[in-house]
């Protein structure tokens, strides 16, 4: 029975091409956009996960904490906010040194003025914006700490830019499912009205309505693999022509690209049978 539902819906594609390449196109261009979102949601997850990577509260601490109190703070930060590493005064004072990169602009000062500090390796799920927030007002409770800092303005915006892409995809994906159940519905629509003539006798001789939507679904369903796979091929060369201008921009990795096919097939699954019910009905009343 599944092999004369797939031969019947291949015997439709070739006899109606003009109308099945006419929609293999419509949802390949739709799928291609939504393939671009997802495209640059991936690689601007991994660059602000590289860049999350990076993200480090600093602890500055009182001039008399003892070597002894310094222990005991180091063991609480690692315990509860991540690694830390213990910056003196003089490394701070190299650091910044090398930083200018001129002596003379710092021969004027006489005494270090920088404090030594904590340079902390926050755990993965302190990496967000309220979680370091959160973590620097505890942190500044410890008797040690003169003050913390954690580029709060640079942290806040880069987890509103992260969101508002992740949004944009998520928005365009429904765009594109929304645009693929009406181009389906109109070419479904159409190749049944074309066949209507046959349906209308199975409809006599009393087959069911699943029996003759069926191989309209299976058509449905290869018009979407071959646009999904054409769409991944388009964001795939892309991908490769901007890779020189872009450095890091990676393709979907595979999970991803099948999850993309799978959705698309979901989603045309659904919405080819939803259509036939109401396009059988209107044949059939």
């Amino acid at each position: 029975m599944q092999l004369y539902f797939w031969r019947e819906a291949w015997r439709s594609f070739r006899t109606h091409r003009g109308l099945a390449v006419t929609s293999i196109l419509s949802l390949a261009a739709l799928l291609t956009l939504s393939g671009i979102f997802m495209l640059v949601d991936h690689n601007v997850g991994q660059a602000l996960n590289a860049i999350g990577d990076r993200r480090e509260m600093i602890i500055y601490l009182k001039d008399e904490v003892s070597e002894a109190q310094l222990a005991e703070l180091m063991d609480k930060v690692k315990q509860y906010f991540g690694e830390p590493t213990y910056v003196t005064r003089q490394q701070a004072w190299d650091e910044l040194s090398q930083q200018i990169g001129d002596p003379d602009l710092l021969s004027g000062v006489e005494d270090n003025p920088l404090p030594a500090s904590l340079r902390v390796r926050l755990k993965p799920e302190l990496l967000n914006y309220a979680a370091m927030e959160q973590a620097a007002k505890q942190v500044l409770e410890f008797p040690e700490v003169e003050d913390v800092r954690y580029g709060a303005d640079y942290i806040r915006r880069l987890d509103e830019f992260s969101t508002g892409v992740t949004t944009g995809a998520w928005a365009a994906g429904a765009l594109v499912a929304l645009a693929i159940v009406l181009v389906l519905y109109n070419t479904l629509r159409l190749t049944v009205v074309a066949r209507r003539q046959q349906v209308e006798i199975m409809l006599k001789l009393g087959a069911s309505d699943r029996f003759i939507a069926t191989p309209y679904v299976m058509e449905a369903i290869m018009h979407t693999v071959m646009a999904a796979g054409a769409a991944l091929l388009l964001v795939f060369a892309l991908q490769r022509a901007l890779a020189p201008r872009l450095a890091g921009l990676t393709f979907l990795p595979w999970p991803w690209s099948l999850a993309f096919v799978g959705v698309a097939v979901a989603v045309a699954w659904v919405a080819s049978a939803t259509a036939l019910t109401r396009i059988l009905r209107t044949i059939g009343s």
